[in-house]
C-alpha cells in the first residue's frame, strides 16, 4: 500500500478526498471533519470501509443525543465540537463502542482534561489520546509524531510552492523588465 494512497467518500455529496495519506486522514477526524457515514479507502478506490471501522480515527463513542437519536461511532474531538457548540453538555450519555459501557460524559477524564467550552487549535486535541491502550502517555506521543510528519509535509509543500513563486517572479521580471506588483 501507498503512502499516499488514501481516499476519503463523504456521505453527504459523495465528494472524494485524496489522494492521501492515513495521517492526514487521522488528522481530518481529530478536527471532526469525519462524520461516522463516511467511507474511507486506505487501497487506492478498491475497498472502502465505513469511518468507523478504522481503528486509527478512534471513533470509539455513541452519543445519546437530547431526542434520544444515537449519533456515532464518533470520536473525542467531535464530542468536543459539540460541546463547544452546544448542542451536549456534560450530563448527555455516551456509550464506549470497545467495551459497551454507559457513561455521563462530565464522568469521563477526557472530558474533565479537556477546555470543552473553547474550540481552537489548541484545544482539538486534549483528552483524544485516552483509551487507547489504557496508556494516556502512548496515544500523545504518538499523536506527536503524527504531527510532527504532517507538519514536515506541509513545510516540503510551503517550500516547492515558494520555488515556484521565485521561478514565476524571475519570468515576470525577464519579460515585463519590472517587479510585480
Amino acid at each position: 500500500m501507498s503512502d499516499e494512497n488514501c481516499y476519503v467518500l463523504k456521505s453527504e455529496d459523495k465528494q472524494v478526498f485524496g489522494p492521501t495519506n492515513l495521517e492526514a486522514i487521522i488528522g481530518w477526524a481529530a478536527e471532526a471533519k469525519i462524520s461516522p457515514l463516511d467511507k474511507i479507502s486506505l487501497d487506492g478506490k478498491e475497498t472502502w470501509q465505513r469511518a468507523p471501522m478504522i481503528e486509527e480515527l478512534q471513533m470509539d463513542w455513541l452519543i445519546e443525543m437530547s431526542d434520544n437519536y444515537l449519533y456515532g461511532p464518533t470520536n473525542v474531538a467531535t464530542i468536543q465540537e459539540f460541546l463547544a457548540t452546544g448542542e451536549i453538555n456534560e450530563h448527555v450519555r455516551v456509550i464506549n463502542c470497545r467495551n459497551g459501557k454507559e457513561h455521563r460524559l462530565g464522568d469521563l477524564p477526557f472530558f474533565q482534561a479537556s477546555p470543552h467550552h473553547i474550540r481552537s487549535a489548541e484545544t482539538t486535541f486534549v483528552g483524544t489520546q485516552y483509551g487507547r491502550d489504557g496508556d494516556p502517555e502512548a496515544g500523545l506521543h504518538h499523536r506527536i509524531q503524527l504531527l510532527e510528519k504532517q507538519l514536515m509535509e506541509y513545510q516540503r509543500v510551503v517550500d516547492q510552492w515558494r520555488e515556484g513563486y521565485e521561478s514565476l517572479k524571475q519570468q515576470f521580471i525577464e519579460a515585463t523588465g519590472r517587479e510585480p506588483l
